[in-house]
């Protein structure tokens, strides 16, 4: 029996095609895959969980993967969602095959239909579908027959301080990056040269150059020049020997924005440099065209591409995007030159860092890097997980990956606002990364998640009695697990946790134990507790995308559906899981404090740390190149005041920063990065060694 018919539509598994109105037409194997599960289990649920563990035994996968997979089947089936025909979603819990199978007659059967039954052919058939499903899993599962095409080349940087900004030269002999040195707070600008195998020092002076990137023809070097007081790209010429580029001629091409600090510019062949503006809730793509001599004739806007640059195909104009589809982060691939060509959606991930390689191969990083062909839909590591990776660039030419790899100290502080000199308190340890930081209502409490680097290591939540010495751990997370929220109850003696991926646990802190009160939920928001700590409100959506407001009781430790929507706290009580949230904040505050800063100074400095309210008003911190400062404002009397000098902020590694408060605004806690120390590493491609 090698076909099945499921309805009108015929099966044939072993060729991975199926017939629909008479047209015979290809199905992806993964689709083939999710429906002979789907008729093994004909009339039953199929969990979510059920269809993971079958079609991707082994691998970490989200629910979004199963969605979407069933998303592809019915349009494959030409099954309407809402008033399916074959596949049914059952809320929360999985999908149905309500279809009727049979065994396709033959050309006598169609001549005259059978008049028994035979029941003897139908275990016969469910013996056959469980054949089929268990070869269609196997062979989908099978080890692909294919190497890594990357291989660890060596180290080109051992020294003390921090190399990032990598960039390429277009025939990949140079490497262009930033070095900052130990005690150092500017940044120089460095080249190595892959022939000489010698890092050339280009600019030393005090300012901080930053931010390389190569004209498409390779003559110019353009960089960011910071000072207290401005910041400039400028392009010095790069068209002699090496040794000379140090006394080539420079020219300014624009001013740049001090509260932003660099943004990684991207230029195209068509003399159009690109980068990314941070607006009140997205990032936009804008760019400088200059002309030949290289000035500026034109500023551009692109209101038709939305997301965060992660690398630009310099002759075919075509940009790398991080973007929101749905509410969850992609991949995209989208042209800049033509408005009217469509985005081209290429994986759902949340990395880091990317760059193209080749055609729908591109190399990824968050904490470890990745090589993936999207056409293949196969993926490679290429170094394990023992660090941060804090930049990486390509080279097509020269089939080489550099990125820029070591370890960070992200420690959580406190501040008492009516000491007469307010000092940052340690709260965490110096030897990790800590973020999210969380006030109790009264301050009593501090609560932080700890982020390991190590491979196979999970992270963990500590929390802190202001009277006491020392932290405690509260709970270990799941492995790859991220932390979005802690939220003390009013009464100190439960702390609600949200994952990234949707789950929520509320923790005792004094049994030292803990509860999962949502983790299959699509889309969990709006977290806030009841004024009793007896309960956690939440919302989530249906199959249609509709809100449903829950309320966990902690005395039935269960969850109850409400029948109307609760009213939101006010918006000083809100968090992060808010719709919202954070328009809504900016919203509240950019008004009251124009007429003191720059706007667009504001909206980055928010982008890097949201403020903080209490009843009394709001703390934020303002970023000026890479200095961070952190004021507070007064909703009694208007007024800005300076509270505390933070620091410096040299680089984005891609860790959260945040700032909390209590309730009457007496304490502050906030973590910042004290410490960044990264070389640079270099992969080659194997077959580019056999040349």
């Amino acid at each position: 029996m090698s076909r099945i018919l499921v309805n009108d539509v015929l099966i044939e598994p072993a060729t991975l095609k199926i017939k629909i109105s008479g047209q015979w037409q290809a199905i992806e194997a993964k689709q083939m895959a999710l429906l002979l599960l789907l008729i093994e289990h004909q009339g039953q649920c199929v969990t979510r969980d059920n269809i993971i563990e079958k079609l991707w035994p082994n691998t970490l996968v989200s629910d979004n993967s199963v969605s979407q997979l069933i998303v592809q089947l019915r349009k494959t089936l030409k099954d309407n969602k809402a008033a399916p025909k074959f596949i049914k979603t059952i809320p929360r819990e999985g999908y149905q095959l309500i279809a009727t199978i049979s065994e396709p007659p033959s050309i006598k059967e169609k001549l005259l239909a059978p008049k028994v039954n035979r029941p003897i052919y139908w275990l016969l058939f469910g013996g056959f579908i469980g054949l089929l499903i268990s070869t269609a899993v196997s062979y989908l599962n099978q080890p692909i027959k294919q190497v890594n095409p990357f291989k660890y080349d060596s180290r080109l940087t051992s020294a003390p301080g921090l190399e990032v900004y990598l960039r390429y030269s277009p025939n990949g002999r140079f490497l262009a990056f930033s070095h900052l040195g130990e005690n150092q707070s500017q940044f120089d600008l460095a080249v190595y040269d892959s022939h000489s195998k010698i890092v050339h020092s280009l600019k030393n002076s005090s300012y901080s150059e930053e931010a390389p990137v190569w004209s498409p023809d390779g003559k110019w070097l353009a960089y960011y020049r910071f000072d207290p007081f401005r910041c400039e790209v400028r392009a010095i010429a790069v068209d002699q020997t090496i040794e000379m580029w140090r006394l080539g001629k420079e020219k300014k091409l624009f001013d740049c924005e001090l509260g932003y600090g660099p943004r990684k510019l991207y230029w195209l062949a068509n003399n159009h440099i690109v980068f990314n503006t941070q607006k009140i809730n997205q990032q936009i793509v804008e760019a400088y065209e200059l002309d030949e001599q290289l000035n500026v004739i034109n500023q551009l806007q692109y209101a038709h591409i939305k997301g965060q640059i992660l690398d630009a195909d310099t002759e075919s104009q075509t940009l790398l995007l991080k973007s929101q589809i749905n509410n969850q982060p992609h991949l995209i691939s989208q042209s800049i030159a033509d408005p009217l060509l469509s985005k081209d959606v290429l994986v759902n991930s949340n990395v880091a860092l990317g760059a193209w390689y080749r055609s729908k191969q591109i190399i990824t990083a968050d904490d470890q890097l990745f090589f993936s062909d999207i056409s293949k839909q196969t993926r490679f590591s290429l170094n394990d997980k023992a660090g941060l990776v804090g930049d990486l660039a390509v080279s097509q030419a020269g089939q080489l990956v550099a990125h820029s790899q070591g370890y960070a100290q992200v420690s959580v502080y406190r501040l008492k606002i009516d000491d007469v000199n307010t000092h940052l308190v340690p709260i965490s340890s110096a030897t990790r990364i800590d973020v999210t930081p969380s006030l109790s209502r009264d301050g009593d409490y501090y609560a932080f998640v700890s982020l390991q680097t190590q491979q196979d290591v999970s992270s963990e939540v500590w929390v802190r009695n202001r009277l006491k010495a020392n932290a405690e751990l509260a709970y270990t997370l799941e492995n790859n697990e991220a932390a979005k929220l802690l939220l003390f109850s009013p009464d100190n003696q439960y702390l609600a946790l949200m994952t990234e991926s949707n789950k929520l646990v509320i923790i005792n802190l004094f049994a030292k134990s803990a509860v999962k009160i949502a983790s299959e939920f699509e889309f969990v928001r709006n977290v806030y507790w009841a004024e009793d700590s007896r309960s956690l409100f939440f919302t989530s959506t249906d199959e249609n995308g509709q809100p449903l407001s829950w309320n966990f009781t902690l005395l039935d430790s269960g969850n109850k559906l409400l029948k109307e929507s609760q009213n939101w706290p006010p918006l000083r009580e809100r968090n992060v899981t808010f719709t919202h949230y954070a328009e809504d904040l900016k919203s509240y505050l950019l008004p009251k404090l124009a007429s003191y800063f720059d706007e667009s100074q504001l909206t980055a400095s928010f982008a890097l740390y949201l403020p903080a309210l209490h009843e009394n008003g709001a703390y934020f911190v303002i970023r000026e190149g890479h200095n961070l400062s952190l004021y507070q404002f007064d909703n009694k009397n208007g007024q800005i005041s300076l509270i505390k000098e933070l620091g410096t902020y040299l680089y984005d590694i891609n860790t959260p920063l945040s700032l909390s408060s209590d309730k009457e605004g007496q304490y502050v806690l906030i973590n910042r990065i004290d410490d960044i120390e990264m070389d640079i590493v270099l992969h080659s491609a194997i077959q580019a060694n056999t040349h």
